[in-house]
């Protein structure tokens, strides 16, 4: 009977050699590190979902080097600056000032595709030119 207990015992150790694998490990240091670059990197996707559903909410913000818009003729040419003087577009504007949601004055110019005789083409965007030079494609509401 020992006998039969012993050759058990040994097919036991045997098989139980063949089965076992070898797990994987790494230190503690890295598996800190692994996880603190896992945090950065979701951090990084955080902000970057932030910043597009605010651009989203706000519109594209500039601001001209002239702080003090006084006419419709100064916020086209506001608008021309920031877009560095386009050649590609044309702009119309509303020839008086409008004020928006919290009471700030502005003036709207859109911006038209223009035509190769020099026309106004399709419409591009609107933009809000307040009257400190800071211009954006969301009027605030």
């Amino acid at each position: 009977m020992t006998r039969a207990i012993l050759i058990s015992f040994c097919a036991l150790f045997l098989l139980a050699g063949c089965t076992s694998q070898a797990e994987p490990s790494i230190s503690t240091k890295q598996a800190n590190s692994v996880a603190a670059a896992n945090r950065a990197e979701q951090t990084s996707r955080a902000n970057a979902a932030a910043d597009a559903s605010a651009k989203k909410q706000s519109g594209d913000h500039y601001q001209a080097t002239d702080d003090h818009i006084t006419s419709a003729t100064s916020a086209v040419a506001a608008v021309g600056q920031v877009l560095n003087d386009s050649k590609q577009q044309t702009f119309g504007v509303v020839p008086t000032a409008n004020q928006d949601a919290h009471g700030h004055h502005y003036y709207q110019v859109d911006a038209y595709q223009k035509t190769a005789n020099g026309g106004r083409g399709h419409y591009l965007n609107s933009y809000f030119v307040y009257l400190d030079g800071s211009i954006t494609t969301k009027q605030a509401n």
